[in-house]
């Protein structure tokens, strides 16, 4: 996933709350697109191994010319979607979880905000150098 974000994007934790109801459509969006892409790029693959070494029709070829472009434009959506989260200054982390970062400061020091599909709120936080792996639950005051 691209982690790029315009310096000055720095998120109170008020301003990453309320953007989470845009957030929850995007991050389904992604979710789901990539989900769908994964399980039909997997397929195609299976099927060329299935196929590899027997001789094979004109149209399979054809078939399959068109299975993998129709991948390329899905996979152009899905970019199309995560170009829309930099945009908005948020970083999409996992597609697959739909989790996403917001650059914050905490304590003077850079840190993330983070949300994940599921939550119903913003929640966590992972210092800038940690991974969101490593997140721990906002305590009340320690976001200024």
């Amino acid at each position: 996933m691209s982690t790029k974000t315009s310096p000055q994007t720095v998120f109170s934790i008020e301003q990453a709350r309320s953007m989470l109801p845009l957030l929850r459509l995007i991050v389904a969006d992604i979710s789901l697109s990539h989900r769908e892409l994964t399980e039909r790029r997997s397929n195609l693959r299976r099927m060329l191994r299935n196929h590899q070494g027997k001789s094979r029709l004109q149209a399979y070829d054809l078939e399959i010319v068109e299975i993998q472009n129709d991948l390329r434009e899905d996979a152009a959506h899905l970019d199309d979607y995560i170009s829309e989260l930099e945009q908005l200054g948020v970083i999409l982390r996992s597609a697959h979880e739909g989790i996403v970062d917001f650059p914050t400061v905490i304590e003077d020091q850079a840190a993330f905000f983070t949300w994940q599909m599921e939550q119903n709120d913003v929640t966590e936080f992972h210092w800038a150098s940690e991974s969101t792996a490593d997140r721990r639950p906002i305590e009340a005051g320690s976001t200024s």
